[in-house]
């Protein structure tokens, strides 16, 4: 990935921050920040947010979903939005949007048309499993202790496991979450990563018996690593290290014994309270932690003094609890927030998750992805469509509740194709009426003609019948309420079986099959390994992988069978730059130049581009492919390969 010396919101915090308004979070509806309920919400919605012309407003908080991007319940315009990695803060990656994943936690800017410019994703650790104790649902690593939230508002997410039963010692994790004063992390976020080589460890927590003179200290909460700064960076500029302050420490190498003690040698140390400048004004949403009294306490990783503060929206005193959900603003001063007002979410202000988008990786009700996020909607109540009419492709809103797994969806909006421009969609059709030349599909009715092309050439339309899989090119009208079949593709009667694909980290390895997200996969009798030279041996728990599969029904069981497996080992170019990997489904194709996956610009003009399974020609809206690429200066993904998935 290209690289950046410094976020943009790092830049422009001293421009200033102001308050989000009531009345913006209103509108918004829940979350970190919401004076209500959070309502139903719609691709056409307006910006969540409005900022006074003049100012900037600075938002800390965790990934609830997509649609545009969803913090802390609420939902935020990502058009041109810059995403950066903070693995290394002296030299920050630039991401995607489509690195995005729920219970991440960001640090964000919101312009006065209430879009985000920057968006930063910060892991508060990474580093090897020392300890598991499932009884009490936490694990140590590198000797620091990681919460897990199994219920609430905000369950820790799983990626790579689905359980603590299925990690091992010396497995590598990224965790992200929030930092209490005894050190302990309560996770929003664990990855389970494959190791590769060259990664760069994390640490956080307060210091503790700090030794300026050998440069050496502990961290509260860890009594297992001393941590060795005397070769470090410290940063921001001009910060200082002090016993109390929260830090997190980055290294090119994982501990090691010295001198009778396990040492983490320091390439930089970030100074948290230095993170943000003094402010006349900032918001704040997260978790309570290291809660002693109305006048210190802190969310997320700002230290608040509420001791004045007007409690909001029925909060009283004993809603003051370490991990309850919270929202505060006031003024910043040497890294204490002088609370005006605090609230803390009650059930009836619950954090929902939203999903906003078209489905992809469909095997079931019960399993399907939306924006990168597994889903269940086998719980759902469904309007302006049916379950039947969920499938890879389809649009839909969703509202539901965040899980360790992904979203448990518990309303579904079946929602028309973007109006006026070209699309494609394909699936098993319904309702078919033959006398109006009209049948359902994904959950919108389509019109054909005398003049729409049908491919084969050898049928007729007039013989088509419930059940026949379909592929459609053409344009949605919102004033009729009907897509205007331009060309018809027919692709399989009814039994066939279907091939899907899907990315993702793999967990549960075994002889016999393993596990992708919500996918449990058998391994088939001859599977394709790619890239050539890659076997069964690299498929190992933690490693980034394609896959396509065959779907079929085994005693009435949705089963997939791998058929070609893609293990995606990290590249680089000449210069050095990583390559990334997104997959999804093309939406709003203007040109090979001009295509959105997801929310993520692509650029697939270039000469040099390598087509799998298809070519330049084919790449139109509503087609799956999982692009390798670079990101460029302007955010955009600059496709270097171009591989058409089935499914």
């Amino acid at each position: 990935m290209n690289k950046h010396s410094i976020t943009g919101w790092q830049k422009s915090l001293g421009l200033g921050i102001c308050i989000i308004s009531a009345a913006a979070l209103i509108a918004c509806g829940g979350g970190g920040g919401a004076a209500s309920p959070t309502p139903e919400v719609t691709p056409a919605a307006p910006p969540p947010t409005t900022t006074n012309a003049s100012t900037l407003t600075l938002i800390e908080g965790t990934i609830t979903g997509f649609g545009s991007v969803v913090i802390d319940g609420v939902r935020y315009s990502d058009a041109g939005t810059k995403v950066e990695l903070g693995d290394n803060p002296e030299l920050k990656k630039l991401a995607t949007l489509g690195d995005l994943r729920t219970g991440m936690r960001v640090q964000g800017e919101i312009n006065k048309d209430g879009v985000l410019q920057n968006l930063l994703i910060n892991f508060a650790l990474v580093g090897t499993v020392s300890a598991i104790d499932n009884a009490a649902g936490s694990i140590s690593v590198f000797g620091q202790t990681i919460k897990i939230t199994s219920g609430g508002q905000l369950p820790t997410v799983f990626d790579g496991f689905n359980s603590l039963s299925q990690l091992q010692i010396g497995d590598l994790l990224k965790v992200a979450g929030s930092v209490a004063a005894d050190g302990g992390i309560t996770a929003t976020r664990i990855e389970r990563r494959l190791k590769e080589g060259g990664e760069l460890y994390r640490l956080s927590g307060p210091v503790q018996t700090l030794d300026a003179s050998a440069k050496r200290f502990a961290l509260g909460g860890n009594s297992s690593v001393t941590v060795d700064y005397s070769k470090a960076k410290v940063l921001p500029e001009g910060a200082v290290i002090e016993n109390g302050k929260l830090v997190s420490v980055v290294a090119t190498a994982a501990p090691v014994q010295s001198g009778g003690q396990t040492v983490l040698t320091a390439s930089a140390v970030e100074v948290k309270s230095r993170q943000t400048p003094d402010a006349k004004e900032l918001s704040i949403g997260g978790q309570i932690n290291d809660f002693k009294s109305l006048a210190s306490l802190r969310i997320g990783d700002v230290q608040v003094d509420a001791s004045s503060a007007e409690l909001k929206e029925g909060t009283v005193l004993a809603d003051l609890v370490n991990g309850a959900q919270a929202y505060a603003k006031g003024s910043l001063t040497a890294g204490v927030l002088k609370a005006a007002s605090l609230k803390v979410f009650k059930p009836e202000t619950a954090l929902k998750a939203m999903l906003i988008g078209q489905v992809t990786d469909f095997v079931s009700i019960a399993n399907f992805k939306l924006r990168g996020t597994d889903v269940d909607a086998s719980q759902a109540s469904f309007s302006k469509g049916k379950a039947a009419d969920l499938a890879t492709g389809a649009w839909v809103s969703i509202s539901g509740q965040l899980t360790a797994s992904g979203v448990l969806a518990k309303t579904v909006e079946i929602l028309p194709p973007p109006a006026d421009k070209p699309a494609r969609l394909e699936g098993a059709i319904s309702g078919v009426d033959l006398a109006t030349k009209r049948f359902s599909l994904l959950g919108t009715t389509v019109q054909w003609s005398d003049t729409t092309k049908l491919n084969p050439i050898n049928m007729s339309l007039a013989n088509l019948a419930n059940g026949v899989v379909l592929v459609l090119e053409g344009s949605y009208s919102e004033a009729s309420g009907l897509f205007t079949a331009s060309s018809v593709k027919v692709i399989a009667t009814t039994g066939v079986l279907k091939t899907v694909g899907f990315s993702g980290i793999a967990f549960d390895v075994t002889d016999t099959g393993f596990k992708v997200g919500s996918n449990s996969v058998v391994l088939g009798q001859s599977i394709k390994f790619e890239p050539s030279g890659t076997s069964l041996a690299d498929l190992k728990n933690g490693a980034k992988i394609s896959v396509q599969a065959t779907l079929s029904n085994v005693e009435g069981k949705a089963t997939l069978t791998a058929t070609k497996i893609e293990v995606q080992k990290p590249e680089k170019d000449g210069e050095g730059v990583e390559y990334v990997y997104l997959s999804g489904l093309i939406a709003d194709f203007v040109s090979n130049a001009d295509f959105k996956i997801g929310s993520q610009k692509v650029n697939a003009s270039g000469s040099g581009v390598e087509f799998i399974d298809g070519d330049a020609a084919k790449l139109a809206s509503g087609l799956k492919v999982e692009i390798k690429g670079s990101v460029g200066k302007d955010g955009t993904l600059i496709a270097k390969r171009v591989h058409f998935m089935p499914g």
